[in-house]
Parts: structure tokens; C-alpha cells; sequence
């Protein structure tokens, strides 16, 4: 069976040394939510979005967590407890993804991070991307991803036109009035398709997505100046673009992609959607989820939520995860 690879981005932020390290290169003038604790929260989601690969994922190759100078607690049980295979979980450094970019390090910035994923030392042609909390909600076969040479892109067009006049016009409002230039997931992907001349982009949402480390690799020795001020930025910014976008855009301009209709996830967004979620978790025909913001939910439903994924990822979590 063919294999790849998977590549999940961490981070570990009531960690003191990484807390102190945000704000001494935190700007005065930060967007809005670039910095909110929410946004560099860890909850144990990682474990679970690593059990469900290892359930439901038999192409899975290596695992690479990428994290700054930081490692999740007994991240290799899942080794030593016989749950992967030796070698399958690989800890990347940002020192390692950003070499020959070093001097946009320390980074505080998931976009920025995600740009450089291509720079991962042997990682597979095609990967997986997946935010830490991302999961597998059942089985998943390699067609899901990529069929023939061409990649599997869940979504539906937008047209740029509006969105791209707004922002216009709060980049004005910014520059002449000094408001906030907030940045939204909406205007980034918008951005990633204006970099390949198209007036319309492909929509997608918070699910695990396929990359192609070639192309990538080659728009950006094609167009270095635009990974630079892609990269530059330490924290957030309404200015850049959405990097799963532009590999969408790249290959749907190459004729190697598939547009699929966009399909439901198992997605706890807030307390509202926490009995769908439940419900979902045991739905088969919903292949992937989302917990965000599991931080945001009260105890109680924090609590609900944490033994539903030990209950459904059981076999496949390190013993200390059983404990919480």
C-alpha cells in the first residue's frame, strides 16, 4: 500500500518560556486575535488527532508534530506502548522548517508556520495537513485524498469580487483612520487565489488537507519575494494568504485537481454544537472532525467531550490519556 506522510502543527501555549517568548515580540499595534490565549491553546487534542489516524488511516506513513523548541508530554508512549510503528512519530523544530529563513524566527503565526511545511527534511511528495485538532471520525481510504495524480479538494466556489471590495475598503480605513485590519480565514483564502489571476476561489473548511510538497517548493523558488512577505510576519496579519489555498489554486490551475461538493465534518465549534458533535462522533458516513476551542466549553462539557474521544480512540491512546 502507498504511503504518506502526515504533518500536524502544535503548539503548547501556558508553556512559560513560550508565553514570555509571545510577548516580547508581541507588536503594540497586533491584530485583533492574533494573540488571544484561545489561539495557542493545547487540550490533548493532538493525542486524539494521532489515535484516529493510527484507527482509521492504514496509508499513514510518518507523522511529523512541528512545534517551537517545545514537545507534547509522553507524545512517544504511543512508540513505547506498541500503538505505532518505531520512527512513525517525528517532532520537527521550526529551526528546521525555517532554515535558510532564520531570520523570521521565533514565529507566533500558524500561516506563516503552514508556508513553510514544504521545507520538512524527507517528507513525502503528497502529505496530509492537519491543525492539532483535526481527527479521523472513521475510516479513511487513500482515494479520499488523492486519485490518479490529482488531489481531492472538498469545497465550492466563491466569487472574490466582494469580499476582495471589503477588503479594500478596511485596508482604507486602516490606513487613513487607523482602524483594526482584522485578519479573517475568508480574505486569506480570497488572497491565495488573487496570486494565481483567478477572480474566484475555492471555499474549504476545517478539515485534515492534502499538500503537494513540489509544487509548492517551486512557486516559491519561482516567486521568493512573496514568500518573504508571506513569512515576515510574527503574529497574524489580515495581509496574508491561506498556504492550503494557494496549493488548491496551483493545482486546480494545473488541471490536478478534484473538486469534490463539500461534505459534513464532526465539528464542535462552540457550546451550541456540542450535542451534534456527540452525535456525530458515532455517525460512519462523517469521516472527519474538528474539536476547536475546546478550551472556551465550561468543565463539565470540556469533560463530556474528553471521555467521548477516550471512549471512541480507546485502544489507540497512551494509558496517561485514560486518566483526564
Amino acid at each position: 500500500m502507498e504511503k504518506i506522510d502526515f504533518v500536524i502543527t502544535w503548539v503548547d501555549g501556558k508553556d512559560e518560556k513560550h508565553r514570555l517568548k509571545r510577548q516580547q515580540f508581541q507588536p503594540a499595534n497586533i491584530a485583533k486575535g492574533a494573540a488571544e490565549e484561545t489561539r495557542f491553546a493545547s487540550n490533548n487534542e493532538i493525542y486524539f488527532s494521532i489515535a484516529s489516524i493510527l484507527k482509521y488511516v492504514p496509508y499513514c506513513g510518518t507523522i511529523y508534530i512541528i512545534t517551537d523548541e517545545q514537545q507534547p508530554a509522553n507524545i512517544y508512549d504511543f512508540v513505547e506502548q506498541g500503538l505505532c510503528n518505531p520512527d512513525q512519530i517525528k517532532i520537527i523544530d521550526h529551526r528546521t522548517i525555517f532554515t535558510g529563513y532564520e531570520q523570521y524566527l521565533p514565529t507566533f503565526n500558524s500561516l506563516s508556520i503552514e508556508t513553510m511545511l514544504w521545507n520538512i527534511p524527507s517528507l513525502s511528495r503528497y502529505f496530509i495537513y492537519l491543525n492539532d485538532d483535526f481527527f479521523f471520525n472513521a475510516p479513511s481510504e487513500f482515494e479520499d485524498f488523492l486519485a490518479n495524480d490529482q488531489i481531492k479538494i472538498y469545497g465550492h466556489w466563491e466569487r472574490s469580487s466582494l469580499v476582495k471590495a471589503k477588503f479594500n475598503l478596511r485596508k482604507g480605513l486602516n490606513k487613513y483612520f487607523g482602524k483594526s485590519l482584522q485578519p479573517k480565514y475568508t480574505i486569506a483564502q480570497m488572497l491565495s487565489a488573487d496570486l494565481c489571476g483567478l477572480n474566484q476561489y475555492y471555499e474549504i473548511h476545517h478539515r485534515p488537507h492534502i499538500l503537494d510538497r513540489e509544487f509548492l517548493k517551486e512557486y516559491f523558488t519561482k516567486y521568493p519575494e512573496i514568500l518573504h512577505q508571506q513569512i515576515k510576519y510574527r503574529f497574524r496579519s489580515a495581509l496574508q494568504f491561506l498556504p492550503v489555498g494557494l496549493n488548491n489554486h496551483l493545482k486546480i490551475q494545473a488541471s490536478k485537481a478534484i473538486l469534490c461538493d463539500d461534505i459534513n465534518i464532526a465539528y464542535l465549534k462552540n457550546e451550541a454544537s456540542l450535542s451534534s458533535f456527540l452525535s456525530d462522533l458515532n455517525d460512519t458516513t462523517i469521516k472527519f472532525g474538528c474539536v476547536q476551542s475546546l478550551d472556551q466549553l465550561n468543565p463539565e462539557q470540556s469533560l463530556k467531550i474528553t471521555s467521548a474521544l477516550i471512549t471512541k480512540f480507546k485502544d489507540y491512546l497512551p494509558l496517561f490519556i485514560h486518566h483526564y
